[in-house]
């Protein structure tokens, strides 16, 4: 993390704010993504540790990550 650029650990630490913030009011936490080349197994295994850990209530996406990318790893 700190040798993340400044404008990124500022991005990390926006996104943290609303997450933790969404959580305590009782609200719940979607990732929306598509299909594509910037969505690998590194990713989607991310996001399933994610929804383990209570971080993620769902995620949002197209056929094909269901598919090709996220089945084995949500399983």
């Amino acid at each position: 993390y700190d040798e993340l650029p400044l404008e990124t650990r500022q991005a990390v630490e926006q996104a943290l704010s609303g997450i933790i913030s969404a959580k305590k009011k009782g609200g719940k936490v979607v990732v929306v993504t598509g299909s594509g080349p910037n969505l690998h197994e590194g990713v989607t295994t991310l996001i399933a540790e994610l929804i383990r850990k209570g971080i993620i209530d769902g995620v949002t996406t197209s056929s094909a990550v269901v598919a090709h990318e996220m089945a084995g790893v949500l399983d």
